[in-house]
């Protein structure tokens, strides 16, 4: 039997959409949505703050078939918030007015609603020290380095890393993991980021507008390079003199055309495949680019890394939750110009 907390209303606020397009064209705004039904090992989460990511409008611009996402869809998949409700079989983890965050499930329903259901295994507890717009910033990002450096880099103590776009919401997010786990890290950035980057405890910072890295760096420098902003094959094409034999790169950032049609999917998935198959007959370098998916497991772990390392995350900026101000928070993604991640902020 489920579990409530007491005084939860039946309607909800909630930024919606039903078709694929520019947010300005298929968003709407909706004041009463019922409150979803709390199954299984769900949790009903108060949701305070909500965090955007490039994937977030990359998705709805219509290359993903239909029968992967619900018919009814609220944007963004960061959330922190407060468990208000739990489920027949939750409530062994996770109870009535923890204080935790997640990244949400792409099929699920998102985070630019007041409440959210949540599967309990991929939730996080939020640490004291975090705000709720703070705690936001973390959760697709902070897994998503995780699986980069971790899981697929095989980060050691040592290592020397690139961060390509260290400035971004995840680059931010890449140094000080990097760091916290013992690596030399270079990042790269602009010019009006110099500090940013630096102030995050980067070792080296490279301003790509007058230095090209590729250049810079032809000693088989570099064990792992991060790829945050998509241009991975300039670095790739000169992988025999900027990366060891045993490196890795790692991209998660694919063209913003990606999503446009199920063509440019197959395609960047094929040219993937060329890569990979070439580095496996080389016995060169790694090839890797990969999507993030929820696992309670990574993103505790890594919160935990964070947290003990009294990392903060970079926040470019705030908006409320309201119609004409989430169209600005996503015109903000768009433009490529965010110093860090950009939070909305729920309640």
């Amino acid at each position: 039997m489920a579990t409530f907390a007491p005084n939860l209303p039946k309607t909800m606020k909630a930024i919606q959409y039903t078709a694929r397009g520019k947010p300005a064209d298929i968003f709407s705004f909706n004041e009463a949505v019922p409150l979803p039904t709390v199954t299984g090992s769900n949790v009903l989460v108060k949701v305070h703050a909500s965090a955007l990511n490039p994937v977030d409008w990359k998705l709805i611009k219509g290359g993903l078939p239909r029968f992967f996402m619900p018919k009814v869809k609220v944007p963004c998949l960061d959330i922190s918030g407060t468990v208000v409700a739990t489920g027949p079989k939750a409530g062994k983890t996770f109870q009535i007015g923890d204080e935790v965050l997640a990244m949400l499930q792409f099929t699920h329903s998102g985070g630019l609603t007041e409440y959210t259901l949540v599967d309990e295994s991929i939730l996080a507890k939020k640490p004291k020290r975090w705000s709720f717009e703070q705690a936001a910033a973390w959760p697709l990002a902070a897994g998503t380095v995780w699986q980069a450096l971790v899981d697929r880099g095989g980060i050691k103590k040592g290592d020397k890393v690139l961060i390509n776009g260290a400035s971004g919401g995840t680059g931010t997010i890449g140094v000080q993991v990097a760091k916290s786990l013992g690596a030399y890290v270079v990042g790269v950035c602009s010019t009006a980021n110099l500090e940013l980057v630096k102030g995050l405890g980067a070792d080296e910072v490279v301003d790509y507008k007058t230095t090209d890295v590729t250049e810079k760096y032809t000693n088989q420098d570099f064990d792992i390079i991060f790829d945050t902003v998509g241009t991975a094959e300039e670095i790739w094409a000169k992988r025999d003199t900027i990366m060891k034999p045993t490196a890795n790169l790692i991209r998660i950032a694919a063209s913003d055309d990606v999503f446009d049609s199920p063509l440019t999917l197959l395609a960047v998935g094929a040219d993937i495949g060329i890569k990979k198959l070439c580095s496996f007959l080389r016995s060169g370098p790694g090839y890797h680019l990969f999507t993030n998916h929820p696992n309670g497991d990574v993103l505790r772990n890594v919160i935990k890394v964070l947290d003990e390392a009294k990392a903060e995350p970079a926040i470019d900026s705030v908006y409320e939750f309201t119609f004409p101000s989430v169209l600005s928070a996503f015109e903000r993604s768009q433009s490529g110009r965010a110093k860090g991640k950009i939070v909305v902020k729920i309640e």
